[in-house]
C-alpha cells in the first residue's frame, strides 16, 4: 500500500488534483449538506419548489457534461478543468446574495456550468495513473481526497448548531469561494496535459462532431451499455431521495445537525480506508465484485432512515453504508456520479483514450436526462408521504443489481483502439 501511495502521489497531476479536491471538500461541507434546510428555513421555500430547484440544477449539469467531454477530447483536459474550477468561484456569489428562492436559480445554473470539466477531470486522472495498478491507484486517490469527508460532516453539523442555519451557510459559502479561488490558481499552474496530440479530435472529422457521438458509443462493448443502464436506474433513485434525506432526518426522526453530521462522518470514516483496499482487491480479483456489493448495499441509505429510529442502530447502519461506499462501486458515497475506484477503473479498462471524454460525457448526459424528473417527483412524494419516498427510492435502486449480475463483465488488458 505504501508503494502504491508513493507511486500515485509522485505524479504531479494527481498531487495537484487531490490537494485542491481536499480543500474543496473541507469548505464545501460547511454549507452543501445543509443547503436544503437553508432553502426551507431561511428562504421559506416550499418543499415541492426545493425538488424543482434540484431538477433545474440537474438539468443544467446534464446540458454541459456532453459538450465538456467533446471539448476535452478536442482541446485537452487542462483548459476545461481550469475553466470549470473557475466557475466554482462565481456561482456561490449568487447563492450567497439570494434573498428568495427565485434568485438561487442563476447560481445553480452557473454552478452546473462547472460540470463541463467532469469528463476531463475523470480522463486526466485515469491517464495519470499506472495501468497495471489502476484500481488501487484510483483507490489511493479517492482515499486521500476523501479524508476531509470523515470529520467535516460532524464538524459542520456542530458549527451550524452553534451559528444557526442562516449565518452558518452564508459564512460557509464565503469560505468556499476563497477555497475555489485557490484551487483554480493551483490547477492552472501545476496541471500537465495528458491528451496526446495524435489523439486530439479533428473538428473536421465526422466522428468528432455530434453525428459521430452515437457511433462512438455504439462500438463500445455490452458492459458499457449495462453500466449506462445501472447509472440511469441508480441516478434516478438517488436524485429522487438525496435532497430530502437531511430534512427527513431532521423533521421526521428529530435528529440535530450534529447527530446527522456524525452519521455522515461514520459512513465516510469507514469508506475512506477501504478505497485503497478495494482498489487492490479490484486489481487482483476483478472490478465487478466490488461494483456488485457496493450497489447491492446502496438501498441502505434510504432504508436505514425509514426503518430505524434508535440512534445507536442508525450508527451501525451507517457503518454498513460506509462499507458500500468504500468498495468504490460508483454511488454518491462511493465516488459520486463520476464513480469510485472499481467503477472508474473498469471504464478506463474498456474505453480507449481518444473516446474517454466523449463516452464519460455521454453516459453522464443520458443518465442525467432520464433522471431529470427524479428530484421534482421526490419533492411531490415527500410532501404527500416522506416514508413512501424513501421506500420507493430504495426499491428502485435495488433494480440495478440484476443488471450487474447479468451484463457487466471484466476486461483484461489495454482498451482496443
Amino acid at each position: 500500500m505504501a508503494s502504491i501511495l508513493r507511486q500515485v502521489f509522485s505524479n504531479r497531476n494527481v498531487l495537484a488534483i487531490s490537494s485542491t479536491n481536499m480543500l474543496y471538500h473541507i469548505f464545501n461541507s460547511l454549507w452543501e449538506l445543509w443547503w436544503t434546510l437553508y432553502l426551507i428555513e431561511e428562504l421559506k421555500t416550499p418543499i415541492t419548489i426545493v425538488g424543482l430547484l434540484a431538477t433545474i440544477q440537474n438539468t443544467s449539469s446534464i446540458l454541459f457534461q456532453l459538450p465538456g467531454g467533446i471539448i476535452a477530447d478536442r482541446i485537452g483536459r487542462k483548459k476545461v478543468i481550469v475553466f470549470g474550477t473557475g466557475m466554482r468561484i462565481i456561482a456561490p456569489l449568487f447563492l450567497l446574495t439570494a434573498r428568495s428562492w427565485h434568485w438561487v436559480v442563476p447560481g445553480m445554473v452557473l454552478n452546473s456550468l462547472a460540470s463541463l470539466y467532469v469528463p476531463a477531470f475523470n480522463a486526466i486522472i485515469a491517464e495519470s495513473l499506472p495501468q497495471e495498478n489502476r484500481g488501487a491507484a484510483f483507490g489511493a486517490y479517492r482515499m486521500m481526497t476523501s479524508i476531509p469527508q470523515i470529520f467535516m460532516p460532524v464538524v459542520s453539523g456542530f458549527y451550524l448548531d452553534q451559528m444557526g442555519i442562516a449565518k452558518g451557510v452564508r459564512v460557509g459559502l464565503l469560505l468556499f469561494i476563497g477555497a475555489a479561488s485557490i484551487a483554480t490558481i493551483v490547477r492552472a499552474m501545476f496541471l500537465t496535459e495528458t491528451l496526446k496530440p495524435e489523439d486530439r479530435d479533428d473538428p473536421e472529422n465526422n466522428e468528432s462532431g455530434w453525428q459521430g457521438l452515437l457511433e462512438v458509443f455504439r462500438r463500445q462493448p455490452r458492459t458499457i451499455w449495462a453500466m449506462m443502464a445501472v447509472s440511469i436506474i441508480s441516478g434516478f433513485a438517488m436524485r429522487m431521495t438525496w435532497t430530502f434525506l437531511t430534512p427527513y432526518a431532521t423533521y421526521e426522526i428529530g435528529l440535530s445537525t450534529t447527530q446527522y453530521g456524525l452519521l455522515q462522518s461514520v459512513a465516510t470514516g469507514i469508506s475512506v480506508p477501504l478505497y485503497l483496499i478495494s482498489g487492490i482487491i479490484a486489481d487482483r480479483f476483478g472490478r465487478v465484485p466490488c461494483i456488485l456489493i457496493a450497489r447491492g448495499l446502496g438501498p441502505f441509505d434510504s432504508l436505514s432512515l425509514l426503518v430505524l429510529r434508535d440512534y445507536n442502530h442508525l450508527l451501525a447502519a451507517y457503518g454498513v453504508i460506509g462499507v458500500a461506499g468504500g468498495l468504490g462501486g460508483g454511488r454518491l458515497r462511493g465516488g459520486g456520479f463520476m464513480g469510485g475506484p472499481a467503477w472508474q477503473a473498469l471504464i478506463a479498462d474498456i474505453v480507449p483514450q481518444r473516446d474517454r471524454g466523449k463516452v464519460m460525457g455521454l453516459m453522464g448526459t443520458v443518465s442525467g436526462i432520464i433522471g431529470l424528473p427524479g428530484s421534482y417527483m421526490g419533492g411531490v412524494m415527500y410532501d404527500k408521504d416522506p416514508n413512501m419516498l424513501l421506500a420507493v427510492g430504495a426499491g428502485l435502486e435495488a433494480l440495478a443489481i440484476p443488471l450487474i449480475l447479468l451484463f457487466v463483465r471484466e476486461h483484461k488488458g489495454e482498451p482496443e483502439d
